[in-house]
């Protein structure tokens, strides 16, 4: 039984984690061994607010004592209102013979640090960036992987110092294939990973002594050196991060998102309803996932495509022998990812699609424009006449303009190959639809397409 006059106990309110934090930079090639001698430059990261003076290696310096002395007495300073000077953090160092390149004692919290590599021209060039979290972690950077064919292998240390000269895209400039397949090719889908493993910790040190004699004086001299051991001691499961080396976005499309006109323009093209095109628009990108406008274009602002291979495949092997009645050879046999006589294999989504594509355009580029469905509709690219173009090339760069390119393409491409679909979205006849727009083996391959179609009707309209 409750009673009121008993008051319930409030509990004390949670202490906010300090606002500083100990990171720590490890290098190690794909093996996990480490890669000495990289010349590092560590930085504040690009937003973050200019911070107290960085401790930086302080624990090789004063010990860990030391080091952990000077961040309390950073927070008391802190506590008792004493206003340490701001400034733009940066430290340099040179990774030792377990690729440790130095911590930082007191980074602010949830603040993005820069990691950067001095290259063969003695330019640093970014490699991560990282945004620490926690109160004590390590995040150790590895070689990147890259995809470009070269006559000599590079060792880790080579393959973090190279100059890639990475090429970028200035904001709203529209790409086109050419430069895609020719500038950006190479790196896409190239990658540079940033593990977080949790505390690096320094061993026992070892002391060296060695004795000389002074040849002037003949009095014998000893000298100490002190060598540290560092080794990662894992908190938890290790976070991996894998940066793409290519920027975030390759194309400014606009707009790159539908709007309501878009699907009224179309139904009234075709004597629909809006609901109707929106259902087909679904299933052909999205399927069951959530209903959006953006789904015409990934997030790096290039068309969404599905790379083929059997298409591929079938463009550019010669044809049947009406002796023999066998085909040729398939002359790309050994890229069974990209060149096969069976449909599958597609992979992930987005970015890796590119990477597929990218490497069937430098073996023949219309027949890989024509291997992929491109845009917000999902229209194979070997229906480029049907879309208005006059060669593949054209298609894609229409694609990348904009949704509107999208809408008006496939207005004609329906026009001109389905008519039949148009009349289903039409009598909402969804089977009709299924097998004019999916092919007459749709129920073979994707029994559900008709039914989905109307729950996505229903749902949307």
């Amino acid at each position: 039984m409750a009673h009121s006059h008993h008051k319930a106990h409030s509990k004390a309110p949670k202490a906010p984690p300090p606002p500083y934090v100990e990171v720590t930079f490890v290098f190690r090639d794909l093996l996990k061994k480490p890669i000495e001698g990289l010349s590092v430059q560590i930085k504040a990261g690009t937003g973050a607010p200019k911070a107290p003076a960085w401790i930086y290696n302080e624990q090789e310096l004063m010990g860990d004592g030391a080091a952990a002395g000077s961040v309390a007495a950073s927070d008391a300073a802190s506590a008792s209102n004493t206003i340490a000077p701001l400034v733009d953090n940066s430290a340099e160092s040179v990774t030792d013979k377990d690729g440790y390149a130095g911590t930082i004692h007191n980074a602010a919290r949830n603040q993005p640090i820069d990691v950067l590599v001095k290259n063969r021209h003695g330019e640093y060039v970014l490699k991560a960036t990282v945004t620490p979290t926690k109160d004590v972690s390590a995040f150790t950077v590895s070689s990147p992987e890259v995809h470009i064919e070269a006559v000599t292998k590079l060792t880790p240390k080579e393959a973090l110092e190279q100059d890639l000269n990475v090429p970028v895209v200035k904001e709203d400039e529209v790409m086109t294939v050419e430069r895609l397949v020719r500038e950006f090719g190479p790196y896409i889908g190239s990658s540079q990973m940033v593990t977080e493993q949790g505390k690096v910790r320094k061993d026992f040190p070892t002391k060296h002594k060695e004795t000389t004699t002074d040849e002037k004086t003949g009095k014998k001299k000893t000298t100490i050196t002190i060598e540290h051991h560092y080794k990662v001691v894992d908190t938890g499961k290790p976070h991996t991060i894998v940066l793409n080396l290519l920027a975030s976005r390759l194309n400014y499309p606009k707009p790159s998102e539908f709007n309501e006109d878009h699907f009224e323009y179309l139904a009234k093209s075709f004597g629909c309803e809006a609901a109707a095109v929106k259902a087909l628009t679904k299933q052909e990108t999205i399927g069951k996932g959530k209903w959006a406008l953006d789904h015409g274009f990934d997030k790096n602002g290039l068309p969404r495509i599905l790379f083929e291979r059997h298409h591929f495949y079938n463009f550019t092997t010669p044809q049947i022998n009406p002796k023999t009645k066998k085909r040729p050879p398939n002359p790309y046999k050994h890229f069974p990812d990209i060149c096969f006589p069976k449909s599958g294999g597609f992979g992930k989504e987005g970015l890796h699609q590119y990477e597929r594509f990218v490497r069937a355009a430098n073996l023949d580029m219309n027949a890989a424009i024509m291997s992929c469905s491109w845009g917000a509709f999902q229209v194979l690219g070997e229906y480029y006449s049907s879309c208005g173009c006059s060669s593949p090339i054209e298609l894609v760069n229409e694609y990348m303009k904009g949704i509107d390119s999208h809408v008006l393409m496939f207005e004609k491409f329906m026009k001109k190959e389905k008519s039949l679909a148009i009349r289903g979205l039409a009598n909402k006849k969804w089977e009709d639809v299924a097998a004019s727009y999916n092919g007459s083996q749709w129920k073979k391959h994707n029994p559900d397409y008709a039914s989905d179609l109307e729950e996505f009707y229903n749902e949307l309209k």
